[in-house]
């Protein structure tokens, strides 16, 4: 009687659940953007077009209590954010000898890295193309030290004159050239103006008139000469949605996976099968979602040539 070997075809039903969490534990990574924004995930499949409701809350106020009278009830009236999950990006590879990868914890991490990164790319180019739909703007001046130092301060006033509460977290996401225009100005790397810090070492900006600054290569960019679309924002100016896809019905010749992480608020499936054609297993990670604008007083572009 023959004897029961671990093979190609014996291991493959292991590939898909192990690329796709060792790519989901790489995506925060890999996330800038999308990592700071709101999320509105579940668990119900949901397909290509299909749009989600995201509520928004109403407006509250402070009403004055006098003695004997009443507390003044409110009501607020909430909207809601359409956000259509119209982009359903994939990664296809094609993986020769299977039983080498299960054996291999660098070859699976390859794989894992390639596919996190090319999907993480996405999701984040996907929220920064919002761009043209947004109704502020602060113009970057980088003439001389004084008017970068101004161009901060414009932005750090953008949010004030929005009333948006201090206690929000305010990001920047701006391009490499902006980002070194900050990383020059002494008065932001210099520890005898703020105490001991890592920047010159490391290369990051330290949080900066409240505003916590990454620097990033997907910044959106458009005409001649080429104008950068950077961002500062709250958590709440964005929203991502994501559901994760259906799995193939059993019988079809395709292994599959759903990994569901709540911490980004993304769903990772994966799609495993040989290809006769390629005369090998071919591998197919995908997610779906869809991005809005939330609240336009909570972002502004910070336009940079």
């Amino acid at each position: 009687m023959p004897e029961n070997v671990l093979n190609n075809t014996t291991n493959a039903v292991f590939i898909p659940t192990i690329i796709a969490q060792k790519a989901l534990q790489r995506f925060p990574s890999y996330l800038s953007l999308a990592r700071t924004v709101a999320r509105d995930s579940d668990y119900v499949t949901a397909t290509m077009g299909q749009v989600i409701r995201v509520p928004k809350t109403g407006a509250v106020v402070a009403n004055d209590k006098t003695a004997g009278s009443n507390f003044t009830k409110q009501n607020p009236t909430g909207t809601d954010v359409s956000v259509t999950l119209n982009k359903h990006k994939e990664v296809t590879l094609t993986i020769d000898d299977v039983t080498k990868v299960l054996e291999n914890q660098d070859t699976q991490m390859k794989y894992a890295n390639d596919g996190a990164i090319a999907l993480a790319e996405a999701v984040e180019t996907a929220l920064a193309d919002l761009h043209p739909s947004l109704t502020n703007t602060v113009t970057w001046d980088r003439t001389s030290a004084a008017t970068i130092d101004t161009s901060l301060l414009n932005v750090r006033k953008f949010f004030t004159d929005q009333k948006v509460p201090k206690l929000e977290q305010r990001y920047m996401w701006v391009d490499g050239t902006l980002y070194n225009d900050i990383l020059k100005q002494e008065k932001y790397t210099n520890a005898s103006w703020r105490g001991q810090n890592n920047t010159v070492a490391d290369g990051s900006v330290v949080k900066t008139y409240g505003l916590e600054i990454a620097e990033c290569q997907l910044i959106a960019v458009s005409g001649s000469p080429v104008a950068y679309h950077n961002l500062a924002y709250t958590k709440d100016a964005l929203v991502i949605a994501s559901r994760p896809l259906p799995r193939p019905a059993a019988g079809m010749g395709v292994q599959s996976s759903v990994i569901n992480d709540p911490s980004i608020g993304l769903s990772l499936r994966t799609l495993f099968w040989y290809n006769a054609d390629l005369g090998a297993h071919q591998l197919t990670l995908d997610l779906l979602f869809g991005v809005a604008i939330l609240d336009q007083r909570r972002i502004v572009e910070v336009e940079s040539t």
